[in-house]
């Protein structure tokens, strides 16, 4: 049998820690920048909640549909119980409503590079048609006007904001300006590294508040990233609340687990704490950067806590098997757009410790 079409991911670093998860002391000896998992751990608010009630929260069924968490999410993004749809990630809600929202036949939209999920549910589980729009060499900063004529001849439209690979960012006034001119348009906003971007500029830059006056967004966010929670896939989107019921139907229960739960409202609840990550994570991601530039590569501009570098000799692919036999991962980034040769490559910050070692052996190397 044919292996099954599957998207390509990071996180190759646990064929080295084990994926039978019984050498996990390992784990400290390996580097996985090539996921974007945050590098600092979560809120302590959260280790203590967990600690303190761990045998009840592993032995217990969650609340069947979370609905303290998702009232303590509306709570604090300013938006609707009834427009917050949970999940367990924002991987499995795309996978539940995308094939729901897009039919065959469907012209969709996607940045070029960006999160390869996306291009595989458009092409490999929907089978409909996909439409690049490609993103200018060196700095990948997207043209808003080339963007909106693109999206005026699209039904659906799927935008990672920040970007990833690139992490660019496009302005909240942009994405009105998207949303209103093309109104015909539906658009899906991938929010993942929003907090990054909103901290980097000093305002709230996410579009889920807009989400009841501006119908044709949805917006999708993840609990994984910046609030440190990844292992626990709390995910959720925001949408009009019809869409939200129907899709509930289709939900599975306890779809979120209990510790991820509370995980969950003891993260959203400490804001300050993320908030100095955020500002930690700035001045290393300003280390990598100088770093990378120092061995004469051309570092695309990022407001989040990963960084896309063109390796301008090529060899990313020698340089990414190089590393992983010193049970150091980065993400080679050539798949993630069919105009990329063997030059590009995406780095997560780490600790500094961390980072000297990474950029140490990438000396070595060159």
């Amino acid at each position: 049998m044919d292996k099954p079409k599957q998207a390509f991911h990071g996180g190759a670093s646990f064929g080295a820690i084990g994926e039978s998860l019984r050498t996990l002391d390992r784990a400290g000896d390996v580097i996985s920048a090539d996921v974007l998992d945050a590098w600092y751990d979560p809120s302590p608010r959260v280790l203590a909640a967990i600690q303190e009630h761990l045998p009840f929260l592993i032995k217990t069924s969650p609340p069947t549909h979370g609905d303290g968490l998702r009232e303590v999410i509306a709570h604090e993004r300013g938006v609707s119980p009834n427009q917050v749809l949970l999940g367990s990630g924002t991987s499995s809600l795309m996978f539940l409503a995308l094939p729901r929202l897009i039919n065959k036949g469907d012209k969709v939209l996607v940045l070029d590079p960006s999160y390869g999920e996306y291009g595989h549910i458009v092409e490999n589980v929907i089978a409909t048609e996909l439409v690049r729009f490609e993103l200018p060499f060196p700095d990948f900063a997207a043209d808003i006007d080339g963007l909106i004529r693109a999206s005026r001849d699209a039904d659906f439209v799927i935008l990672v904001n920040p970007n990833s690979p690139t992490g660019q960012g496009i302005g909240l006034t942009a994405i009105h300006r998207l949303a209103t001119e093309c109104p015909d348009t539906l658009f899906w906003i991938d929010e993942t590294y929003i907090d990054y971007f909103s901290l980097e500029v000093g305002t709230v830059l996410s579009a889920e508040r807009s989400v009841g006056d501006v119908k044709n967004i949805i917006v999708s966010k993840s609990l994984s990233k910046f609030y440190s929670l990844s292992g626990l896939r709390v995910g959720y989107l925001v949408a009009d609340p019809e869409l939200v019921a129907e899709w509930e139907r289709f939900s599975p229960p306890w779809s979120v687990g209990l510790i991820g739960q509370l995980a969950g409202i003891e993260a959203l609840s400490d804001v300050g704490y993320y908030e100095g990550k955020a500002a930690e994570s700035r001045l290393l991601r300003e280390e990598l950067v100088s770093g990378l530039q120092s061995f004469g590569w051309n570092v695309v501009p990022s407001v989040t806590n990963y960084v896309m570098a063109q390796k301008p000799d090529g060899r990313v692919r020698e340089l990414v098997h190089s590393l992983s036999k010193r049970d150091i991962f980065i993400r080679d980034a050539n798949n993630l757009s069919p105009r990329f040769e063997d030059h590009w490559l995406r780095i997560a910050v780490k600790d500094r410790a961390t980072q000297n070692r990474l950029l140490e052996a990438i000396s070595s190397f060159l």
